[in-house]
């Protein structure tokens, strides 16, 4: 495994505790996604990383492959 991979592993990693543990206090899958979504635009502190961020969100919503 190379470092790359290692490091998207290690983050989807993370990820998936975060949600566990806002499922374990009561968030259903789709709100503790949410919550991780919403925490973490509050805290990109460049005004254009957020518009990039928010642009790919948006997208993302309107995808209608699921």
């Amino acid at each position: 495994m190379n470092v790359g991979q290692y490091k998207t592993d290690k983050t989807r990693e993370i990820i998936e505790d975060a949600i566990s543990q806002l499922m374990a206090v009561g968030a259903s899958n789709d709100t503790a996604a949410a919550l991780l979504v919403v925490q973490g635009m509050i805290r990109i502190e460049d005004r254009q990383k957020r518009k990039e961020v928010a642009a790919f969100a948006a997208q993302a919503a309107e995808d209608t492959i699921d």
